[in-house]
């Protein structure tokens, strides 16, 4: 990362240091960490290690003797000649690498990363076996953590699923997602709250993709930069963090596409897909990548809607994926010009994303009631209803909410729009809450009429 700061993760950190004294105390540890390409995986594991007795090492896509060797200069680097002259220079296989690792372990504390492991299940067969079958047989009393890493999560989901190799061994399992907007803010602390937002929607949660961002240049020049630009990081990363995450048959990129379209109901998009989409929806959904989105306080079983979960793909596959050959072309500039209309309409979901996540942390805050869930709603049937924010108390509605992404403050005809839809939302109480977040907040007659009003700068405390 460009900034060379480990910026957030300190309940991921502090998980780590749990585990840690546990191997220090003599109590093994296996962990997995795993999340998709670019959450900082790697980042935040090259500065735990710092400082310890530690291993660090990066697997890459060669075959099994390769990285056995460069598994032993490894150990050279960090652990220096005299250690690594008692592996007798290499290692015969992956069992003998991690006796060899035990052993080590068996009086000093020893960490030991394996970095990206899904590229070592392709090159040894069996791999998580092996690890399992090693990890069954320690001593007691060693003291070494074992950390494995992976981008590729449908691989780290069966290295422990219920048919895995590794199902209940691991004593810990952190998953890294992308940075939610308020810790994603602490890479660009001086952008104004719009502007902030402008690099939220583009970039998502992504730490490199953050810190990629130029805070003294403008939103456009950004997104010429590394959007519009063949090699630019925004342009370049989504098809690797997709090929890592899914193989490549089963129409995914095509189901991303329809929904990044509008498609958004299941006969929607396989007819936009122009394929059968049950499975892969539901492998899209197992990965983070794609969510299933029922109005709040259905019943189960209530045909869903599909949205893009991830941020920085939504943008991908909504602005720049239909026109992606004209950028890759050169024709980068006039594509985003022409893709304004669908760059603002991918800004307002991301804002009411926010304000849905803003009002949760209301709840949690104490400034509205504990036991308010909150969340979307639409009619299902009859007249289209549609309330940005909705929060139930029990099976009633105590708070109806609206969010725009617009320059002007939201004023009071705003405010009676959303009043009339009390009268179809799930039994409304008597004076529920009603709330307007609009970029520029509320109009001084909004907060008169009793209503709650908040801009974005506020959002984002």
């Amino acid at each position: 990362m460009a900034t060379g700061r480990l910026l957030d993760r300190a309940p991921e950190w502090a998980r780590l240091e749990g585990a840690w004294s546990a191997a220090q105390r003599g109590e093994p540890q296996l962990v997995l960490v795993w999340g998709r390409r670019r959450v900082g995986k790697t980042f935040l594991l090259s500065h735990f290690v710092q400082r310890k007795r530690a291993v660090f090492f990066g697997a890459t896509q060669q075959a099994e003797a390769v990285e056995l060797r460069r598994v032993a200069e490894s150990v050279r680097r960090d652990l220096g000649d005299r250690v690594a002259d008692l592996a007798g220079g290499a290692f015969a296989n992956w069992e003998a690498a991690f006796r060899f690792f035990g052993a080590l372990a068996a009086d000093d504390a020893l960490m030991v990363v394996l970095d990206e492991v899904p590229y070592l299940t392709r090159s040894t067969p069996g791999f998580a076996s092996i690890v399992q079958a090693v990890w069954d047989h320690l001593p007691r009393g060693t003291r070494l953590l074992l950390v494995l890493t992976g981008s590729a999560i449908g691989t780290m989901e069966a290295m422990m699923g219920a048919q895995g190799a590794l199902r209940g061994r691991p004593t810990d399992s952190i998953r890294l997602d992308p940075l939610d907007p308020w810790n994603a803010r602490l890479f660009l602390p001086r952008l104004a709250a719009a502007r902030f937002l402008e690099a939220y929607a583009a970039c998502g949660g992504y730490p490199l993709h953050l810190a990629a961002w130029d805070p003294s240049a403008s939103t456009e020049r950004n997104l010429a930069s590394l959007a519009g630009n063949a090699g630019g990081i925004l342009l370049e990363d989504a098809a690797a963090i997709l090929s890592e995450e899914l193989g490549e048959r089963g129409g995914y990129a095509r189901i991303l596409a329809a929904i990044g379209r509008g498609r958004t109901r299941y006969a929607e998009i396989a007819g936009e897909a122009g394929q059968r989409v049950e499975r892969p929806l539901d492998i899209l959904g197992r990965c983070g990548l794609v969510a299933r989105v029922a109005p709040v306080g259905a019943p189960r079983g209530a045909r869903p809607n599909y949205a893009i979960a991830d941020v920085y793909l939504a943008f991908w596959f909504r602005v720049l994926f239909p026109e992606l050959s004209l950028i890759e072309g050169g024709q980068g500039p006039t594509v985003l010009r022409r893709a304004f209309p669908r760059w603002q309409d991918h800004l307002g979901t991301v804002f009411e994303d926010l304000a849905r996540a803003h009002a949760q942390r209301l709840v949690a805050r104490g400034e509205l009631p504990e036991d308010l869930v909150v969340g979307r709603w639409w009619a299902v049937g009859g007249e289209p209803c549609e309330v940005d924010v909705l929060g139930l108390r029990g099976r009633r509605t105590a708070l109806l909410g609206e969010a725009r992404w617009q320059r002007a403050p939201l004023g009071r005809r705003d405010l009676e729009q959303l009043q009339r839809k009390a009268a179809r939302v799930p039994g409304p109480l008597d004076g529920p809450v009603y709330a307007l977040w609009g970029r520029a907040g509320v109009t001084d007659d909004v907060r008169r009429a009793g209503a709650r009003g908040y801009d974005l700068e506020a959002m984002l405390q």
